[in-house]
């Protein structure tokens, strides 16, 4: 593709299908004459159908993605994901830009460098925030303050905690808090007045006041509230100096006390400074327009700043676009400024000591996948109610039978679940034998065979630890001819102790020959996520089936995923879920 310009409009593949795409990008892509929606890309089918209202082709991975087809591809996944599918696009030749974060280290930025270079296609990214009239303006007068000698930069939220299915709070789906989602706008900002090269300090702080508290979640972004805690900063705090001794103080907040949203630039010069009040994003908690300020020897002027709609910053990023996509002489600069920014990112967590809830962690690649069976894999919640109200009738008799009360102890063994109800045991035999004669009317999940595949394809070992005896479970999945996804199946009966006791985890963990960090386990139910924690191992809740969903986010897990292939974007090495 390289070498070919195209007389408009530019044909756009927009990778990802979630918020961002939906509110920002397809709207103005399809409202501006220098564009045409081409694709969408996103392995969740309803996404891609809720995005492009089918009429857009749609793809479920990159790799389905006809590069012939498209000229320019705009990434809008998940910040994990940003490198990943940046990197695979470029080297087929296809310019990108990529959303903020660019990337989330500094081995990514080498990365990208490296495919830009390889497919000869140009890599443009950064914030629309630069984009903004009331920035523009202030950039353009920094001039007239004389040597820069400091800047401010702060972009706090009264209430504005992202969500994002559940990503956007995830340390490891998301790089980091306010930091990288906010302070990188405010670094974008700033950069064009700074002089080249890293910074020489860079210190900070961190704090998460509000990061778990619902009430302060961005309701604006319409989020599916995920529930699972957070575990980054809601506030970030840095201080910056670079070697030509220009400082930067940065502040980055999700939430505060304060009534409003607020964002601050000051520019301080040696004959002036510059000030600019206004409001950057989406949110409806807003300030008035913009006030820009020049304050030369104890007098404040204010400068015009016309008024703009929300959101026209990204109308003028998509003409730079438009003007830059195919200019290869712009390469390299996109990711100079993301090497920089990413750096000073990275140093200014390094910074705080542990235990700081933000301390920078790299993901280890994850090695196996433990599963609950019933309610992750298979859909037998019709079939169990039917078998325990038989099993109830035989052996106890009259009474309505307490199925409600047997379903908030799904997971475990059934005996455990007998003597914790005050039944008799009696009711195995019944249970077990209708649960049996109904068995072709259990079904697996969809998506779920999709997964298994893509965890094998992977070389992810995968497991089955469940409350059912083993026999059972084998002859289920055997039925549904996915037994042979499985490296293990372990029933409660072959271990010591069932679920909530973490012995079947841990044997699991044995048999895969994988540690506790290396895993995940995945479970519908409080006694699994009991069990992973027992055995040291993160949990993800899943919440496609018939859960008891207030009590199992109550419970603490460390993700939540809504469907398989939520499910699919951890498990997976980054990027292979949309490959």
């Amino acid at each position: 593709m390289t070498g070919r310009r195209p007389t408009p409009p530019v044909r756009v593949a927009v990778i990802g299908a979630g918020w961002a795409a939906r509110s920002i990008w397809l709207p103005r892509l399809g409202a501006h004459p220098g564009f045409t929606v081409a694709a969408v890309v996103d392995p969740a089918p309803d996404a891609r159908a809720a995005a492009g209202g089918g009429a857009l082709p749609s793809y479920a991975s990159v790799a389905e993605l006809p590069v012939d087809a498209v000229d320019l591809a705009i990434v809008a996944v998940p910040n994990h994901l940003h490198a990943s599918v940046a990197e695979t696009v470029l080297r087929a030749g296809v310019p990108v830009f990529v959303e903020k974060p660019v990337c989330l280290t500094s081995d990514e930025a080498d990365r990208l460098a490296e495919a830009e270079a390889a497919g000869g296609a140009v890599l443009l990214a950064g914030s629309a925030a630069r984009f903004r009239a009331d920035v523009g303006e202030l950039l353009r007068l920094a001039d007239t303050v004389g040597e820069i000698r400091h800047m401010s930069a702060g972009w706090v939220r009264a209430r504005g905690i992202p969500d994002g299915a559940g990503w956007f709070t995830s340390r490891q789906l998301s790089g980091g808090g306010a930091l990288v989602d906010l302070g990188w706008h405010l670094l974008d900002v700033v950069a064009p007045l700074l002089p080249p090269g890293r910074f020489r300090h860079v210190v900070g702080s961190l704090s998460d006041d509000f990061i778990n508290d619902p009430g302060l979640r961005a309701g604006w972004r319409r989020d599916p509230a995920a529930g699972s805690r957070g575990d980054v900063e809601d506030t970030a705090r840095g201080f910056l100096v670079t070697e030509q001794g220009v400082s930067v103080s940065l502040t980055a907040g999700w939430a505060s006390h304060q009534p409003s949203d607020a964002t601050t630039v000051v520019v301080e010069g040696s004959t002036g400074v510059l000030s600019l009040t206004c409001t950057f994003g989406f949110s409806p908690d807003r300030r008035g327009g913009p006030v820009l300020t020049l304050t030369r020897r104890g007098t404040t002027e204010a400068v015009p700043v016309a008024g703009e709609p929300v959101g026209a910053e990204y109308d003028r990023l998509l003409d730079d676009i438009a003007n830059r996509w195919s200019d290869r002489a712009v390469r390299g600069a996109a990711i100079g400024e993301a090497r920089r920014t990413v750096d000073t990112i990275e140093r200014l967590y390094a910074s705080v000591a542990p235990p700081a809830p933000a301390a920078r962690r790299t993901r280890r690649p994850l090695r196996a996948v433990v599963f609950d069976l019933d309610g992750v894999l298979v859909d037998s919640f019709g079939v169990m109610r039917q078998a325990f109200t038989h099993a109830y009738r035989e052996v106890v008799g009259a009474g309505e039978p307490p199925f409600a009360e047997y379903n908030r102890h799904l997971g475990r063994y059934f005996p455990d679940i007998m003597r914790i109800m005050g039944l008799p045991p009696e009711m195995e035999e019944p249970f077990v034998r209708e649960s049996t004669r109904l068995a072709g009317e259990v079904t697996l999940f969809p998506g779920v065979e999709a997964l298994l595949r893509q965890l094998r394809d992977h070389g992810i070992g995968t497991a089955v630890a469940t409350g059912k005896a083993g026999w059972r479970a084998r002859q289920l999945l055997a039925r549904l001819g996915v037994d042979g996804m499985f490296d293990h199946v372990i029933g409660s009966d072959e271990v010591p102790r069932a679920k909530p006791a973490p012995d079947i985890v841990l044997r699991a963990l044995r048999l895969l020959d994988v540690g506790p960090d290396d895993a995940v386990m995945v479970g519908d139910a409080v006694t699994d996520l009991a069990a992973a924690h027992g055995a040291g191992v993160p949990a993800i809740a899943a919440l496609w089936g018939e859960t008891d969903e207030q009590a199992l986010l109550a419970a603490g897990p460390d993700l939540v995923a809504r469907k398989p292939a939520e499910l699919a974007e951890f498990c997976l090495p980054a990027g292979s879920a949309l490959r």
